[in-house]
């Protein structure tokens, strides 16, 4: 008997140890987690991670940043002020926060954002003023389930500036595709997971450069013949359509559904989206064209100037060393009056 509860005595403290240890484990990894942003370099660029601190506000950071992580928070409104001491960003990742308001002034500070993750808040509305951000090239939306009840009547300056070449508006219960207007730089566009209730080639017919368009599980509930004309627009201007499942336009009842002639309307705004995406090259080359000279000329200059400044630096040397020759040859002219008048005496 005794042998027995001395052998339960043990396996109990040996749980027991077990458990002392698992939470000491627990508490050090606790411990060990970050509880402030760190700073760190990518890629040549100063970035802060305050990814996953449950911060309720951006605290403040170091000047410079490029990049700045602060997903996975509890972020909720983004003001005039909450980035405006961060004008260098250029990677701006706000995803899995609780965002729900951002202010008209928001992000007009920064002139150099590349990317902006917005994904899996509960955005209420947008800002026309995102869309005009001149450097930003991705905007991540996806996961905002609130979304879809501004878009109807987002009221967009067009055209839009930011040079937008990804936009992803997946998982936002869009029925209805917003109007753009012309995107000449797009290439990647998300919209899969979404209740859309139509899909009209007009709306990617500004987009002459789309490459690929998700459509995963977002058209689903329309008829096949509804999809023809826009199916025939991705094929005629060879743009990739992802669909989970192709079965359904490879029917004899989707070959059947009438097709549809390409408008002319539809070609001129292609045409001039082309005419817009030309133009904008044209510039961007020409900015370049006279950033290169313009450097040259600031080089030729400087040179002029260092050389200017070398000889002038030469001329008050040489001068200085004919008035010390002078000044010696004075004084020896004085030295041999005197030795020749003693020598006379």
């Amino acid at each position: 008997m005794k042998i027995k509860m001395i052998r339960l005595y043990i396996i109990w403290l040996g749980l027991a140890l077990n458990v002392s240890c698992k939470e000491l484990t627990d508490l050090e990894v606790l411990a060990s987690a970050p509880t402030r942003c760190t700073y760190e370099h990518a890629y040549d660029m100063l970035g802060a991670h305050c990814g996953g601190l449950r911060l309720t506000k951006i605290p403040s950071l170091r000047g410079g940043i490029e990049i700045l992580d602060f997903s996975d928070n509890k972020l909720q409104e983004l003001h005039a002020d909450t980035l405006s001491s961060y004008s260098s960003i250029k990677f701006l990742y706000l995803a899995e926060n609780q965002i729900y308001m951002i202010d008209k002034n928001a992000f007009v500070s920064l002139s150099y954002l590349e990317t902006l993750d917005l994904s899996k808040n509960v955005i209420l509305a947008l800002p026309d003023s995102i869309f005009q951000l001149p450097s930003l090239r991705k905007l991540y939306l996806n996961g905002n389930p609130l979304l879809h009840m501004s878009l109807k009547d987002l009221t967009i300056t067009k055209p839009i500036q930011a040079p937008l070449e990804l936009l992803d508006l997946s998982d936002c219960k869009i029925n209805k595709l917003p109007d753009w207007g012309i995107l000449p730089n797009l290439v990647l566009y998300n919209i899969s997971h979404n209740p859309l209730t139509t899909l009209e080639p007009q709306h990617f017919s500004t987009m002459c450069k789309l490459a690929k368009v998700d459509l995963t599980e977002s058209i689903d509930n329309l008829k096949l013949c509804e999809l023809k004309a826009t199916v025939i627009w991705f094929q005629e201007k060879n743009v990739y359509f992802h669909l989970s499942d192709y079965n359904r336009l490879n029917t004899r009842e989707f070959d059947n559904c009438p097709k549809p002639e390409i408008s002319a309307t539809l070609n001129a705004s292609y045409h001039l989206c082309e005419s817009v995406y030309t133009q904008v090259q044209n510039t961007k080359t020409s900015r370049r064209t006279w950033l290169t000279i313009g450097g040259g000329l600031a080089g030729f200059l400087v040179g002029f100037v260092l050389l200017l400044y070398i000889m002038h630096r030469h001329n008050v040397a040489q001068t200085k060393r004919t008035a010390k020759e002078k000044t010696a040859a004075a004084a020896g002219v004085k030295n041999a009056s005197t030795v020749l008048l003693n020598d006379v005496s």
